[in-house]
This record gives structure tokens, sequence and C-alpha cells, in this order.
């Protein structure tokens, strides 16, 4: 009986393997991120199994798979990053093109430029905005998971799907013809109703408004597909349990239903939070000189450095503009996924 294995005790030995002497320990971070890519056992770590994981014929064939995305994203997406925040660090003109180290001069600028400082509260604008905008996908993804009927909830997710398959840029022009002042739609019936027109897109304190304005039913399509597959992947006890405490509905959201979402939720936070921060397409389509002061952000100031219509471009303030903003949305999202918990 003395020989016997506490299989609690001991789970490496209980299993047949051996731990490995001087091995990080079974549970640390870098470890379990290694024997998980390499799709390893960790106790096993160390015994050829990852010289044969690289060169089996499997492999092989995955990487050969995977090599034209993988050549892509490093083209395309890492190396013009580098290049970026290698090149924020000089400046350079069009009369001479060599560039010219000048260290942290360029961040400087930035953070002393009054109008990188009058960007920043639209930014904060729109950054909360959007947050709050999130909770319509949400309402949305409920709903739809609460049809019972697999049928009818399948044709109102295709209902939902369809307008992906034309540009968001289509539904902003289309926007702009709608609030128009002369020709717009909207001030066509204000003035038939005994109304003003309203200077939707040429007043900088409602341009903003109008911006929002533009999203909605403010439902994005691919938040809500993400938010119905995470609650079609949780078990029917948890329902069932909640029927037989009398839960209601309103009860259920807060208490189950967006608990139980947090793990989306973060995934979803993450890019609203980069895209609010380094904003600018939408702010470029109704861009006018009358309301800058009203629509300018960090994005859209980097993008008229780097792109001004003097011809005069400013690159170096524009790459340094561009890592703040890195900066900022990957600090502000790190800490959003540290203070936001998820449920089990």
């Amino acid at each position: 009986m003395s020989q016997l294995l506490d299989h609690n005790a001991v789970p490496e030995v209980a299993e047949g393997r051996r731990a490995i002497p001087g091995a990080p320990e079974r549970g640390g971070f870098w470890r379990r991120a290694y024997c998980y890519v390499m799709d390893i056992d960790p106790g096993e770590r160390g015994r050829g199994q990852t010289r044969r994981r690289l060169t089996s014929r499997m492999t092989r064939t995955a990487f050969l798979f995977i090599l034209p995305a993988l050549a892509s994203n490093i083209i395309f997406d890492w190396v013009p990053m580098i290049d970026g925040v290698v090149r924020s660090f000089f400046t350079w003109t069009t009369r001479n093109p060599d560039p010219v180290y000048v260290g942290l001069e360029n961040f400087r600028r930035v953070l002393t430029d009054p109008e990188f400082h009058a960007s920043i509260s639209n930014m904060v604008f729109f950054l909360v905005a959007y947050l709050l905008l999130m909770f319509p996908s949400i309402l949305c993804s409920v709903v739809l998971f609460r049809i019972r009927g697999s049928t009818l909830q399948y044709i109102y997710r295709v209902l939902l799907c369809l307008p992906m398959v034309i540009p968001s840029l289509v539904f902003t022009l289309m926007w702009i013809f709608i609030l128009g002042y002369d020709f717009g739609a909207i001030n066509n019936v204000l003035v038939d109703l005994g109304f003003d027109r309203v200077q939707f897109l040429g007043d900088p304190d409602t341009i903003k408004w109008t911006i929002l304005l533009t999203g909605m039913p403010f439902i994005q399509a691919a938040a809500v597909l993400i938010y119905l597959g995470g609650l079609n992947g949780i078990g029917d006890s948890v329902w069932d349990a909640a029927k037989l405490d009398g839960v209601g509905p309103v009860r259920q959201f807060v208490s189950l239903e967006f608990p139980l979402l947090i793990g989306q939720f973060k995934l979803n936070l993450m890019g609203v939070i980069g895209a609010a921060i380094t904003t600018y397409a939408v702010q470029l389509v109704f861009y006018n000189p009358s309301v800058h002061s009203g629509i300018i952000t960090p994005g859209l100031l980097m993008y008229f450095k780097a792109f001004p219509n003097t011809g005069a471009p400013d690159y170096g303030y524009a790459y340094a503009l561009g890592l703040i903003l890195f900066i900022v949305a990957l600090v502000i999202s790190l800490l959003a996924l540290k203070f936001i918990k998820s449920r089990d």
C-alpha cells in the first residue's frame, strides 16, 4: 500500500509523466503560452515533442496554408507599424527628403500644440458616445436570442446582416443628402411644418451630434452576431433554472444575460476604444472649414498633417501623433480589461 501514488498530490507521476528538473512552474504564463501554441503537454516539454511538432508533415502543411496570410500580415501590418514607430523620431520635408533624427521633438510639438489640445475634447465626446452606443447591439442580440422559433430567428439574423454588403460610406453619403441645409429632406419637412431650417452640416456645435445621428439605429451587425454566439453557447440549464426561480425578463438581462456576455463585451470594447480614439474617416467626409472646431479629432489632425492641402506635409508630426494615439488606446483598453471581470 505504501507504493500507491496520491493521484491528486502528484498529477505528473499519476499520469505517467515526469517533471523536468529546473523547468518553469507548470502554471507559468510563458510556459503555458508556449505549450498552447505548440499543442504539447507542459509536463512533456523538453522530450523532443517540440522538434516533432515543428517537423511533422501536418505542421509543414499547416505552415504552407497560412504562409500567404502570414506574409501579408508581416508586409502590410507589422512592417509599416514598426517603420512608423521609428520614423516618429525623425523629420523631413519635400525639399529635404533625407530624414533627420530629432529625438522626442515631434512628440513635444504634438503635446504643446493648441490644436491638438482642442481636438481632445472632440475625441472624448466620440469615445463616450461610442461606448454608450454599444448597448443597442447588446439589447438587439438579447431580443434575437429570446425568439425561440429557429426559423424566425434565422430570418431576423439574415435581415440584420443584409446591410453589411453595402459599404458604410454609402450610408454616410446618403445622410448628407438627407441632412443638407438647402436640399435635405429633413429641412424640407421642417419648412413645410413652419419651422426654420437647421444647420446640421454647417454648425460646429451640432456637427458632432449629426455624425452620431448617421449611425441610426446604432446596431452593429458584427457585434450582434458575436453577442448572439455567446448567448447560444450558454447551457439550457441556466435558463431553465431562471424560469424555475421566476426570474423576469428585466432581471434576466441584468443578472444573467449581460454578465454572461462580459467576455464578448470586452472583445468589442477593445475595437470600440481603438476606433473612437483614432477615428477620422467619418469626420473627414463631413468636414468643411466652417465646422473645423467642432469636428477636428486627433485622428483627423494626423490625417491633415500627413495629407495637407498646402502640399507641405509634416510627416514627423503625423507619425508621432499616431504613436501617441496608439499608446493611449492601448492603455485605456488594458485598464478596461483589468477592471471588467468576466463571469464563468
